[in-house]
């Protein structure tokens, strides 16, 4: 066959000596093996990044529902406030017999008042949502940054 721009004859193999040729094979994997090393471990990491961070949005979305559905009671200093209103109208007769069941049993608490067991519960999903709000996006943050810096790498690399 000749070359249609320089007019010289070139020899082409057919198919039958071309596979008989050795392969060259060496230099392909290493060369291919250590991109193909660092995408599946970009892939993993960003993956369990992305997981990691969905999880975390979810446990903050879960947490901030019951958080907002819990209602808010009272706090100290309305309680302090209903109970010397309460006390106001009380008798004197009832205030002398509470006050020496004070006095005999003592005035320490085995459990807080109802108020403040909820108060509590609200303020533990509270911080458990800003907890989880701030694991998924530290999370996210991880895992976008991970993934442009391995593009920047691979990239630059090629």
């Amino acid at each position: 066959m000749t070359c249609p721009e320089c007019q010289t004859e070139v020899s082409i193999p057919k198919l039958g000596v071309l596979r008989q040729l050795p392969l060259d094979e060496k230099t392909d994997l290493v060369n291919s093996a250590t991109p193909k090393q660092r995408e599946s471990g970009v892939s993993v990491v960003f993956v369990t990044l992305g997981m990691i961070a969905v999880a975390g949005f979810m446990v903050a979305a879960f947490c901030g529902i019951r958080w907002s559905l819990i209602p808010n009671l009272k706090t100290t200093d309305e309680h302090v406030a209903d109970l010397r209103a309460d006390y106001a109208e009380r008798p004197s007769a009832e205030l002398i017999r509470e006050y020496e069941q004070m006095v005999g049993d003592g005035i320490e608490l085995g459990v807080p008042f109802t108020y403040k067991r909820i108060s509590d519960e609200k303020e533990r999903w509270g911080q458990i949502a800003g907890i989880s709000v701030a694991t998924g996006l530290l999370a996210a943050v991880a895992a976008l940054g991970f993934a442009a810096v391995s593009r920047r790498s691979a990239s630059s690399g090629q």
